[in-house]
């Protein structure tokens, strides 16, 4: 019994001299991925500030998973993945939300968009090393905003539906639109305008659209494909 409580004092003892040694103390933490470019609206400084990784501390009290979840609610942060180098380094590895279309606001500003239709900066302007896809929805967008309310939703459609067309077709958009998720409708080249509706049914509506394309007019409607029509 006496060896028995010995180990398990030692252990303690053990246990307690690694968590506040300061061989194991948490001295650098170090940011991958963020760009310094100018479509970056991520800097070193947030992470490090949403991190809050406490210097100092034993490497063995920080929890990666905890910092992985500080980061990842910064709205420009696609993934994150945070680990532990021993004996004292924390590593943040950050993938940064790209920017494909813009949304005008109110004040004259832009709130830019990633693919996927998550709106995760406001900008006094798109960044001019881009061209970003003029996103119009039927309802604001806000940074920050819950998934699935009505701005983040139009504007989810409309990005799945310009996704979906084909190359040459999604690079002759003008401006993209979706007053809601089923009323998606895009311009083209000679003030044209697509009528496509909801985001199903892609294939029988770039069939329809490609045959309806032969004839010059104003609008195109193929958010019913089977009754496709064109007009002015």
């Amino acid at each position: 019994m006496l060896i028995a409580a010995s180990a398990t004092t030692l252990l303690a003892g053990g246990s307690w001299a690694a968590l506040s040694s300061p061989l194991l103390s948490l001295d650098s933490v170090v940011v991958h991925g963020v760009s310094s470019n100018a479509t970056s609206s991520l800097t070193v400084p947030q992470v490090l500030a949403a991190a809050d990784a406490p210097l100092g501390r034993s490497l063995l009290r920080v929890q990666p998973g905890q910092v992985r979840e500080h980061v990842a609610a910064l709205p420009a942060v696609a993934r994150v993945q945070v680990r532990r180098l021993w004996p004292h380094r924390l590593e943040i590895d950050v993938v940064e939300r790209t920017p494909v279309a813009a949304v005008a606001t109110a004040t004259g500003a832009v709130t830019v968009v990633d693919r996927s239709g998550v709106p995760y900066a406001t900008l006094p302007a798109p960044p001019s090393a881009l061209h970003l896809l003029d996103l119009r929805l039927g309802a604001p967008v806000s940074v920050g905003a819950p998934a699935g309310g009505p701005g983040a939703a139009d504007a989810g459609a409309a990005l799945a539906v310009w996704s979906s067309l084909p190359g040459q077709l999604r690079g002759e958009l003008q401006w993209i639109s979706a007053t809601t998720p089923n009323s998606v409708s895009f311009g083209l080249p000679h003030n044209a305008t697509v009528v496509w509706g909801s985001a199903g049914q892609t294939a029988a509506k770039i069939t329809a659209l490609t045959a309806l394309l032969q004839h010059r007019a104003k609008t195109y409607d193929v958010s019913t494909p089977s009754f496709a029509v064109t007009s002015g």
